[in-house]
């Protein structure tokens, strides 16, 4: 006589098992892609924000680049350019009532660290913290001679679980982007 168990055999248990250790890895690899995917794309538009402020500084006038944290804890980018008759420092883009328009490009989850020339580290983690990055206009290197202009050597941009390391390069004004 055939008894009616009920119950799960070994197999069906084992594939349970299986497939739910499967969509587990597959939602903990897309959650970490989405944190990481801010950071991506932070280094990303710093490294573009970079190559268009050495284009005004070559073509125009002196360019300096400011990376801060905002009040909501994001992070944006301001690019100045040098009048050449009063020496003032006027932003790219303005609104009607002539205030710098910033860009943002990152969210509050991305952390930016930077390491100077002379082997001091900086973090951008409060509102109000920045750096500023200047190029001479002659040669198209990154430059201190402006006020608050510092020379950076290396900028990370974590979030999730990447890291993206902008390497800058002084004598050209070259920027290169890598996922460490």
């Amino acid at each position: 006589m055939w008894k009616n168990n009920k119950g799960y055999s070994l197999v069906e248990l084992i594939i349970v098992i299986a497939i739910m250790a499967l969509l587990t890895g597959t939602a903990f690899f897309s959650i970490s892609m989405i944190f990481s995917a801010g950071a991506k794309a932070c280094a990303n538009s710093m490294k573009e924000a970079l190559a268009e402020n050495k284009v005004i500084a070559m073509g125009k006038s002196e360019a300096k680049l400011e990376i801060y944290r905002g009040d909501d804890e994001c992070v944006y980018v301001i690019q100045w350019m040098k009048q050449k008759k009063s020496d003032a420092w006027i932003p790219k883009e303005t609104d009607e009532e002539g205030n710098a328009v910033p860009e943002k490009i990152g969210n509050s989850r991305v952390a930016v660290t930077y390491r100077a020339k002379d082997g001091s580290m900086g973090l951008l983690k409060n509102a109000g913290d920045s750096i500023e990055l200047c190029y001479d206009r002659g040669s198209g290197s990154f430059s201190d001679k402006s006020e608050g202009c510092i020379l950076c050597e290396t900028i990370w941009v974590k979030g999730g679980s990447r890291s993206y390391k902008l390497t800058l390069v002084e004598l050209t004004g070259k920027v290169t982007v890598e996922l460490e």
